[in-house]
């Protein structure tokens, strides 16, 4: 049984401007407050629920936009206000629209209070059926995230998923975030929805070891074969051990998998270790920050500071620095690993044995009971070297795509995720970031059921737990002058990363709207130049409103 619907007050109509918005309390049985987001678009208002899909946060914190498209200042997620729709991963879900009317000057929202409580997907209730069959190779963030989309677009076709994993899709990024939640935390979407409601064969623990494309057949291990019309694949990546003495040796753990995170918790909570982290990329910083409180941890990078490379020198040493404001970690850099010793009995480890780059300089021995590995990664890409039909594989194996993510030279194949390189405006790259790996997912499904494959032009957004949380958006590679307003070690800045004058990439650490905006500006073309910016424009102060389409 519904309850009925209530007329509540919101908002004077003169009080909300045109491209603002404002968040309205609403009271539930329960005494739990589900708000709305009422806002106004060129005039007309409109009303949702309040908080992000992705992870519960606050949407009246973040950027809306005066065409209507509302970014999340947390992670980037974007929607439409005017329809709810998702318009950026990471959301899940849409937001619940609310029904909205102005009386004598007053906006007024029209709820239903147990309805509002609910969430929405967007699946299509009862698609089209048709016989034809997608396949996806994978059970990540591409995977689930293609699923949704074929249902949202009214795909009444058959839907397998083949993973390689024995659950369903996770949240990855949380792996490397401190306290590991259980599985029911982790998980995306449960198998009970994705076979329920999504209507998805899945597949676990099955690897593919071959497809033929010709024949449209995909080969599983132990379990046959499986033919499609349409293949997606999204196999995601591989962690890579350095090829040093003693990578192998008991203690030395890499972080990809759930099964990775729990055989790591596992070993820290026997006793506090000397764990050493080889890596100051972002994963490698993030399990630094993670496992600090349980263990003397030193991490050890080749580079003057960690993330020099995308971040800049500066930028970095403040990542540093506040790191280790948060936590009793120490940094070794510019060094390289040369091997990692062996315990009295062989086959555990006792110490990593690195040569600093400054000339002269004699090998260091540090202590380690346990060595993290976070040496980047390569494609999962291995089945397809067994698979004559299939396009050769780029030299890093990865999957050459063309601007809507479909296999350079291979027909009814998509390729998403960490294993595809795709066009960006600094020639073909591959992108190893969750959110990158969605949107692929998201453009895939659409492509398929609306048989209108378009351009991919989704700007990269990731964020990392650095002692505060770090936020970037863009694709900085091979910028050539960064411009940074605040203090990186204080973790409070704006970096603006340029190439040729053009802003191509952001990164903050507490400035999140400045983040989100400048994302809603680059996707409109609307940008400054960074010589502007370092002139004193300020971006939050400027329209990112446009009709390109996200």
């Amino acid at each position: 049984m519904t309850t009925a619907t209530e007329r509540i007050f919101a908002v004077r109509a003169d009080e909300l401007a045109p491209g603002s918005m404002r968040e309205v309390p609403l009271s539930t049985k329960s005494d739990s407050p589900v708000n709305a987001l009422v806002a106004n678009v060129h005039g007309k208002f409109y009303a949702t629920s309040s908080r992000c899909t992705h992870y519960g946060m606050p949407l009246a914190r973040g950027v809306l936009t005066g065409d209507g498209r509302l970014y999340c200042p947390f992670h980037g997620a974007c929607f439409r206000v005017t329809t709810g729709d998702i318009e950026d991963a990471p959301a899940i879900n849409p937001l619940r629209q609310i029904p909205v009317s102005v009386e004598d000057g007053n906006v007024y929202l029209h709820v239903n209070l147990d309805e509002l409580a609910k969430p929405v997907d967007g699946v299509c209730e009862n698609p089209t059926e048709t016989k034809h069959r997608t396949v996806i190779v994978g059970g990540g963030a591409v995977a689930i995230n293609c699923a949704q989309e074929l249902r949202r677009n009214n795909y009444g076709g058959k839907i397998t998923i083949i993973s390689a994993e024995p659950h369903a899709p996770i949240d990855r990024p949380k792996l490397s975030k401190g306290k590991l939640p259980p599985l029911e935390k982790l998980v995306v979407r449960d198998e009970a929805y994705i076979k329920d409601r999504l209507k998805v064969n899945l597949i676990l623990k099955t690897r593919v070891f071959a497809i033929d494309t010709n024949l449209k057949r995909v080969s599983m291990q132990g379990k046959g074969v499986i033919e499609y019309d349409t293949l997606v694949l999204a196999t995601g990546s591989i962690p890579r051990r350095l090829p040093i003495e003693g990578a192998r040796l008991r203690g030395v753990h890499v972080m990809r998998t759930l099964a990775d995170a729990e055989e790591i918790h596992k070993s820290l909570q026997h006793r506090t270790q000397n764990v050493v982290v080889i890596g100051t990329g972002f994963i490698g910083l993030e399990m630094g920050m993670a496992y600090g409180k349980r263990a003397n941890i030193t991490l050890i990078g080749q580079t003057h500071v960690p993330l020099e490379g995308p971040l800049g020198r500066e930028v970095g040493y403040g990542v540093q620095t506040t790191m280790m404001n948060e936590r009793p970690i120490k940094f070794l850099n510019a060094v390289d690993v040369v091997r990692i010793e062996p315990d009295a009995v062989g086959d555990g480890v006792s110490a990593v044995i690195v040569q600093p780059r400054a000339r002269g300089a004699p090998e260091l021995t540090i202590p380690a009971d346990m060595v993290l590995m976070s040496a980047g990664a390569i494609p999962a890409t291995d089945f397809l070297r067994n698979s004559p039909t299939f396009p050769p594989l780029r030299r890093d194996g990865s999957v050459e795509v063309d601007s809507a993510l479909r296999v350079v030279g291979c027909a009814d194949v998509y390729a998403g995720g960490d294993i595809a390189a795709y066009p960006t405006a600094n020639g073909v790259q591959r992108i190893e970031h969750w959110n990158v790996a969605a949107n692929h997912g998201r453009e895939i499904g659409r492509s398929i059921a609306t048989g209108q494959p378009r351009v991919f032009s989704h700007i990269p957004v990731f964020w990392s737990g650095l002692g505060s949380t770090m936020r970037y958006a863009g694709n900085g590679m091979g910028y050539d002058r960064v411009y940074i307003i605040g203090e990186p070690d204080e973790a409070e800045y704006s970096a603006f990363y340029g190439k040729d004058d053009k802003v191509i990439a952001i990164s903050t650490m507490n400035t999140d709207p400045v983040m989100v905006q400048a994302l809603a500006l680059m996707r409109a073309g609307r940008m400054p130049k960074l010589s502007e910016i370092a002139s004193g424009t300020d971006i939050m102060k400027l329209d990112a409103s446009s009709s390109v389409r996200l």
